[in-house]
């Protein structure tokens, strides 16, 4: 099991009351790049528990706060009319929700719980969940830290970006591609461009930046191994 320490709740954000499965978020996480359902845990309308992503695998659900987080959704978070953030958990869901903090919280002694609009511009969850959850945590989350995904993007340079490009000339050699990218310290163009390349040929976002998911894919790419699918 990778390292957790933080929990990050979210809301499918969909109206209340309207049924989502699992396969379903699958599909639209599949349709934005991502490697299939980015949550690892989902709470459905009648107080289901349903396993989405592997915990084991990193996340993709909270930008630049999937390393060393464990993404858990329930189903709604929006008014009937599908655009006024709403908490629509019902009494069912709210049961299962607790339940699953909790369990998450004993099997991996984690430390804080956050909801994901202290992370992003945005509702989701559509309530408080540390001004309703932290109690659950007193005394885990003093001196917490966030963790932080590490991401290599245009501008960046150091070591790391070289390393980057001799992971970029082993895959280009593994496709039989003809001129390798020269290795450098200064991610610039041709590294984006050849990250993109990548990107596009392991059928993930291709923005030309290296975060989790990307060095994943590489990891699996140089051991000859398909894409990633967060449900098999």
């Amino acid at each position: 099991m990778r390292p957790v320490s933080e929990i990050i709740v979210h809301c499918t954000a969909t109206p209340e009351g309207r049924p989502v499965t699992v396969a379903e978020i699958d599909h639209w996480h599949h349709a934005r790049g991502w490697s299939g359902i980015g949550y690892h845990r989902v709470i459905g309308l009648n107080g289901e528990r349903w396993v989405g992503r592997p915990l084991e695998k990193i996340g993709a659900h909270c930008e630049g706060h999937n390393t060393g987080t464990i993404g858990v959704v329930y189903v709604g978070g929006l008014a009937k009319d599908g655009r006024t953030p709403k908490d629509t958990r019902n009494d069912a869901q709210k049961e299962a929700l607790l339940a699953e903090l909790v369990d998450l919280r004993d099997r991996f002694d984690i430390k804080k719980v956050s909801g994901h609009r202290e992370y992003a511009a945005k509702a989701c969850p559509s309530f408080d969940a540390s001004a309703e959850y932290d109690h659950l945590f007193e005394g885990r989350s003093k001196g917490f830290v966030p963790a932080i995904d590490h991401v290599l993007k245009r501008g960046d340079f150091g070591p790391d970006v070289v390393v980057w490009c001799g992971k970029l000339n082993a895959w280009r050699e593994t496709m039989r591609m003809k001129a390798p990218l020269i290795p450098r310290e200064d991610f610039d163009h041709d590294v984006e461009m050849a990250t993109i390349e990548f990107q596009r040929q392991r059928r993930i976002v291709a923005d030309g930046k290296v975060g989790p998911q990307t060095r994943g894919e590489m990891k699996l790419a140089l051991a000859y191994k398909p894409p990633f699918r967060a449900l098999g």
